[in-house]
Order: structure tokens, then sequence, then C-alpha cells
């Protein structure tokens, strides 16, 4: 009994010993520094999609098929660091200022193989409103955001940095359209 024991502890170590090491992912939280909107925005609440939902990173492996990194992963929540990469390029609340909360559900958050590479895929879809208003208050704006982005290459290091700018993009079309609502 003791050697059957011995022989599953031994066969589990060398199971971890083969495991590759983690790796951890954020965004880059650096502002783009494009021209913010002229209201303050403040991103209070984004859901990931189900498959969203774990730290792994997805990859879209065909038009039917997903997998996720084995060994690369997000460092938070997707729907925290996405909030927080949005509220890095809107800057700094200035008083004076009206506000707009954003709130909504992100859709996808990938890596896409294709033929000789990669790219990112996002798609937010969001709703705005005045936070003078309440928290209750009917959008003024309902929106789905969808962008592809090129990837430098077809690693999960790649596509956090396409994700990333295309995050700045998305913060820029929003900034253009909620000017002044």
């Amino acid at each position: 009994m003791r050697k059957i024991a011995y022989a599953f502890v031994a066969v589990l170590a060398a199971g971890c010993a083969s495991s590759p090491a983690a790796r951890y992912y954020t965004l880059d939280m650096q502002p783009s520094g494009r021209p913010r909107p002229q209201v303050n925005v403040d991103v209070d609440r984004l859901r990931p999609a189900e498959a969203l939902a774990r730290r792994d990173i997805l990859v879209k492996t065909s038009p039917t098929q997903i997998e996720y990194y084995v060994s690369d992963r997000w460092a938070a929540g997707l729907g925290e660091l996405v909030a927080e990469k949005l509220e890095a390029e809107f800057g700094e609340d200035l008083e004076a200022r009206e506000t707009v909360v954003i709130t909504g559900t992100i859709l996808s958050f990938e890596q896409v193989d294709i033929a000789g590479g990669a790219e990112a895929h996002i798609k937010l879809a969001l709703s705005f409103r005045k936070e003078a208003e309440g928290p209750y208050a009917a959008p003024f704006l309902e929106k789905v955001y969808e962008l592809t982005i090129p990837a430098d290459g077809a690693d999960a290091g790649a596509a956090v940095k396409a994700l990333s700018r295309g995050l700045e993009d998305v913060a820029d079309l929003i900034a253009s359209e909620i000017a002044g609502p």
C-alpha cells in the first residue's frame, strides 16, 4: 500500500514539475494622450461574457472554436482591467464638468488566429447615462463598439498589446460621441 502511495506522489510531483509557470498580463494602463471628452467619464461596471469570465486569455482558433492559453492569464478580472484602461484614457475628473457613467458587457476580448498570424478582437455593448439624472435614469446612448486590431505576433503578449491599443481606439470613439451630451 505504501508503494502505491509513493508512486502516486511521484506521479503528481512529476506532473507539477512539467507544468509551465504561469505568466500574468495586464493592459497597458498608460494613457495614449489622445484628446479627452468635454465631460467627465466614469466607468461604473463592465461584465464579461461567460467565456471571458475566467482569468485565462481566450484564443478564437476558428469561427466556431475557442481555446485558452495554458499558462497565460489576466492579472485581474477582465471587467476590472477594461474599466481601468478606459478610465486611464479619459483622465481625471475635472470639477464643474458634467459626468457620464458607462456600464455594459464585454462580449469579445480575445486573440483571433488568422492565416499567417493573429489579431485582437474587441466587442463592447455599452450604455451611457448622465450621473446627475441618477442611477436609474434611462441611458442617452446605447451602442456596440467592435474592432479588430492587427497583432504583432501570435502569442499572448502580442494579443494583449493589440487589445490595449484597441481600447484606446474605443475610448477615442466614445470621446467623440459623448463630447457634449
